[in-house]
């Protein structure tokens, strides 16, 4: 019984995976049409990262202080631009955008993309 918990988490984990990667990567394709750092294997790493980072700045658990969440702010813009070569501002569109096609995916798929938590 535990082993079959314990693949169900394992693929849940996955597919949460694969769905933020593709909303990130279609994210960026929308902000930045041809960005040749626009790869899915690139989506997938920088979505490990910044749920990583979700964690380890401590905005997931002290949601109610600013404090952690403008350090995973800086460090979401920090990594993004990075990332894709992107300016501060089109970091900011790719945020906009981030939040409507995770909540068009929570919408019509169920499934909830790791920056919507």
């Amino acid at each position: 019984m535990n082993g079959d918990r314990a693949s169900l988490h394992v693929l849940a984990f996955v597919v949460r995976l694969v769905v933020s990667a593709g909303v990130l990567w279609l994210a960026v394709e929308w902000v930045s049409p041809g960005n040749p750092a626009n790869t899915f294997g690139r989506a997938v790493a920088v979505s490990i990262v910044l749920s990583i980072a979700y964690y380890v700045t401590l905005a997931r658990f002290l949601w109610f202080l600013i404090l952690p969440w403008l350090l995973y702010v800086f460090v979401w813009l920090a990594v993004v631009m990075t990332s894709y070569g992107l300016g501060f501002f089109h970091s900011l569109l790719l945020a906009l955008a981030l939040a409507f096609l995770s909540w068009l995916v929570s919408v019509f798929l169920g499934i909830r993309t790791f920056r919507s938590e």
